[in-house]
C-alpha cells in the first residue's frame, strides 16, 4: 500500500508539473504574440507618420512652384504662362522674356534637405513642359524626337504612327498599310489600340513597338497638352537621351518653345539617419485650371526607392532657401 500511495503521489506531481510547463509555454506564446502585435502597430503608425511627412513636403514643394501673377493688357491679373498653348517663336512674335527663377530646379535634379535628427528629405521636380506629350504631339514631332534620341528613321516613324493610331478614335492607320487592329493581330498581340487618349505613359507597353517605346520612355508624358517641348526644362535623364546640340537641329527647332510652367511631377523621399528609405511619394500637380493659381493634384502614387542618380543630389544655392523654409514648416522630423 505505501508503495502504491507513493506511486500515485509521484504521478500527480508529474502531471502538475506538465500542466505548469504547458501553462508557462502558452503564456509565453501569448506574450510573444502580444509583443509582435504592439511592434506591428507601432511600425504601421510610424509608416503612416512618415508618409504624412513626405505628402506634406510634396504639397509644400508644389506650392513653391506657383506661377507668378502678371498684369495683362486689360489690367487684370493673369497667371504667367496660363494662356493658350505656346506657338513657335517667329519674327512677328518676339521671344517671351525668361520666366522668373523658381526656388527649385525643374529638371529632376534632387534637392537634399536635412530635417533634423539625421533625417533628410530629397525633393526633385520635373517640369512636364520639358517632355513630349503622347496626346499633344503630332506624328512628325514624335518621329523627329525619337530619331534624335537614337532610334533609326524607320523605327522612329513607325513608333510615332503607332502612338497616333493608339490615341485616335478610328481604325484607319496613320501611314499606309492594314487597319490598326489588324496590325496588332499581325504582331501576335491579343489586344488592339485604345482609340482614345493615353491615360498614362505606361500604356506605351501596349504598342506593337513597345521595346522601342521603352527606350524613349523618359522623354514622354501625358501632362504637356501642346505640340511643343522646352529642352531647357527637360528632365536631365530625358535630356541625356538627346544630343547636346539638339536645340540647333533643324528637325527639332520647329517644335521647341518655352514651357508654360504649369504642370509638374514632384517626387519626395524621406531617408532615416541610417540611410534607409522611410517613405516616398510622387505627385502630378497642375496650375492650369486652378482658380487664382491654386494647385491641383492630378495623381498621387507611392514612390519606390530610386537609383543613386536621383537620391544623391547636392542642395546647392538653387534649393537652399527652399530647404530652410521646408525645415521651418515641418519642424524636426523623427525618422527612426
Amino acid at each position: 500500500m505505501p508503495d502504491e500511495a507513493g506511486g500515485e503521489a509521484g504521478f500527480v506531481l508529474v502531471a502538475v508539473l506538465a500542466v505548469v510547463v504547458l501553462f508557462v509555454a502558452v503564456s509565453a506564446s501569448f506574450a510573444v504574440k502580444a509583443r509582435l502585435h504592439l511592434l506591428q502597430a507601432a511600425n504601421r503608425q510610424d509608416a503612416a507618420r512618415l508618409q504624412a511627412v513626405v505628402d506634406g513636403a510634396a504639397l509644400f514643394a508644389a506650392d513653391a512652384l506657383r506661377p507668378a501673377a502678371t498684369t495683362g493688357a486689360t489690367g487684370g491679373q493673369v497667371l504667367d504662362g496660363a494662356g493658350p498653348a505656346m506657338a513657335v517663336t517667329t519674327a512677328e512674335a518676339p521671344p517671351r522674356p525668361p520666366p522668373p527663377a523658381l526656388p527649385l530646379p525643374v529638371d529632376g535634379t534632387p534637392v537634399d534637405c536635412p530635417v533634423g535628427a539625421g533625417a533628410r528629405l530629397v525633393v526633385s521636380v520635373s517640369d512636364q513642359g520639358g517632355l513630349v506629350d503622347l496626346n499633344g504631339a503630332p506624328a512628325a514631332m514624335l518621329a523627329a524626337i525619337f530619331a534624335a534620341a537614337g532610334l533609326d528613321g524607320l523605327a522612329a516613324g513607325r513608333l510615332a504612327e503607332e502612338i497616333v493610331d493608339f490615341r485616335d478614335p478610328d481604325d484607319a492607320p496613320t501611314g499606309t498599310g492594314i487597319g490598326e487592329a489588324a496590325a496588332y493581330a499581325a504582331r501576335g498581340l491579343a489586344w488592339g489600340p485604345r482609340n482614345a487618349p493615353f491615360a498614362d505613359v505606361e500604356e506605351i507597353g501596349q504598342l506593337p513597338s513597345a521595346a522601342e517605346a521603352w527606350r524613349v520612355r523618359a522623354l514622354l508624358t501625358v501632362n504637356n497638352p501642346r505640340a511643343a517641348v522646352d529642352l531647357t526644362a527637360m528632365n536631365r535623364r530625358a535630356r541625356a537621351l538627346l544630343p547636346a546640340e539638339a536645340d540647333g537641329e533643324p528637325s527639332l527647332s520647329r517644335w521647341l518653345a518655352q514651357s508654360p510652367r504649369l504642370d509638374f511631377a514632384v517626387e519626395t523621399q524621406l531617408f532615416r539617419a541610417d540611410g534607409s528609405l522611410g517613405a516616398g511619394r510622387r505627385a502630378l500637380v497642375s496650375f492650369r485650371d486652378g482658380a487664382g493659381g491654386a494647385v491641383r493634384v492630378l495623381r498621387w502614387s507611392r514612390l519606390p526607392p530610386l537609383g543613386d542618380e536621383v537620391t544623391t543630389g547636392a542642395t546647392g544655392d538653387a534649393g537652399e532657401g527652399f530647404c530652410a523654409a521646408l525645415s521651418a514648416a515641418l519642424g524636426e522630423v523623427q525618422a527612426k
